[in-house]
């Protein structure tokens, strides 16, 4: 049986991109809270979708693109898009609120946040993961080195296959002990649409080859005094950058594997408001007394139709690279104010890294005087039919050298 008709249907906001198959143009639209399952439409749906604001009926959203001379359908079937789509999930609606009202209850009922990537993106066999994972990153005993002086890396959140695992295995050199580390603050992208900068969860993260431990008391130390900080917590259900970021963790130290505090950063770290602010200063107190290994899951720029932006000629690509590295420059640099000006530059044609909030949040949480190391920068094909542009870098972050301090003290 259908599900009742919506009188003025809304599109939530969800992402959508043109896809050719063969000799067809299609419209995939993806939910960043996962609640809908990716669908594909007839490209000329994207017209009808456009008009799904919350103020029309279907009859008038029928009418104003038959007047207009833009596409010929019927009431029908526009009134079947419309069933179709919130039966799906994708419509702002009460067949929508109430799956994700059902996910919610399922995801706060979890001790562990279950991983929701495998065998999408990696192996979901232990085996064969491992396997994969070895291939990437041979001998993790070997890249420990006991008094390390590394405090941190940045990593794409990307499968460790090809490019990705090269630019990894560069990287993931000289890291401390796991005995050496009291906990490690992961500072993953969130691209979920989130009100709030950072979204924290005390759950494990389960891996298919083992799980990683939440600091249990530091997320309670936290939440005493930022009460949002938790609010948001759904957040870490679709965190593929945390969930990657754990795998890689449990992969290197195995059943060593410190504790970790995996926090969500949203696109409203960019925005200087009092929660930021207490953020800052409340991560400043709670982690005063501990090693901290800092691993900062984000990539930078996504770019061209695989990303629903424009195609990019060698003077885009160029762009695209020098926006890239100068953001890059500024975390270096620890300039958090800098760098997310940088994001911000070209955005019409690029669109803003994916990584900003982390890259900018690590810059103003890292300790003074850090130093930072550029492994390696590339961009890369996403592959799939569009084509896409991703920057991706490897650093590495070490303590200041003594002789640093005398000098900032002079």
């Amino acid at each position: 049986m259908a599900s009742p008709i919506i009188d003025r249907p809304k599109l939530r906001k969800v992402d959508r991109a043109v896809l050719r198959r063969g000799d067809e143009l299609l419209v995939v639209l993806r939910d960043p809270l996962g609640i809908a399952e990716p669908a594909a439409l007839p490209e000329e749906a994207n017209l009808v979708l456009d008009m799904f604001d919350g103020q029309r009926t279907a009859a008038q959203i029928r009418q104003s693109l038959m007047l207009r001379g833009v596409l010929s359908v019927t009431l029908e079937e526009v009134i079947e898009l419309v069933d179709e789509l919130s039966s799906a999930g994708f419509l702002d609606d009460d067949r929508f609120r109430s799956m994700w009202e059902a996910a919610h209850r399922d995801f706060m009922g979890q001790a562990v946040r279950s991983p929701r990537f495998a065998d999408v993106i990696y192996p979901g066999n232990p085996a064969a993961l491992r396997a994969e994972l070895s291939q990437a990153l041979p001998d993790p005993g070997g890249r420990v080195v006991p008094g390390s002086d590394v405090i941190g890396v940045l990593l794409p959140h990307q499968p460790l296959v090809g490019r990705a695992a090269t630019l990894a295995d560069a990287t993931l050199r000289g890291l401390p002990d796991p005995r050496s580390i009291d906990v490690v603050v992961i500072l993953g992208a969130d691209l979920h649409p989130g009100r709030l900068p950072f979204a924290l969860t005390d759950k494990h993260y389960g891996t298919p080859i083992g799980p990683v431990r939440t600091d249990s008391s530091l997320v309670r130390a936290l939440e005493a005094r930022l009460p949002w900080i938790r609010r948001e917590e759904i957040r870490h259900r679709e965190a593929v950058s945390l969930e990657l970021a754990a795998l890689t963790l449990r992969h290197l130290y195995g059943d060593a594997c410190p504790l970790t505090l995996p926090i969500a950063c949203g696109s409203a770290a960019l925005r200087d408001d009092p929660e930021l602010d207490g953020f800052l200063a409340t991560m400043e107190h709670v982690l005063e007394d501990r090693r901290v290994l800092w691993w900062i899951s984000a990539e930078l720029s996504h770019a061209g139709p695989a990303y629903g932006r424009p195609a990019l000629g060698a003077e885009g690509l160029q762009l695209l690279a020098e926006r890239d590295l100068a953001c890059i420059d500024s975390l270096r640099a620890s300039r958090p104010e800098q760098l997310t000006r940088r994001c911000q530059d070209n955005d019409e044609l690029l669109g803003r890294p994916s990584g900003a909030a982390a890259l900018a949040t690590a810059a103003r949480l890292l300790p003074v005087g850090y130093r930072a190391e550029l492994v390696d920068y590339a961009t890369c094909n996403p592959g799939g039919a569009e084509p896409g542009w991703l920057g991706l870098a490897g650093m590495r972050f070490a303590r200041p050298h003594d002789d640093d301090d005398d000098d900032n003290d002079e």
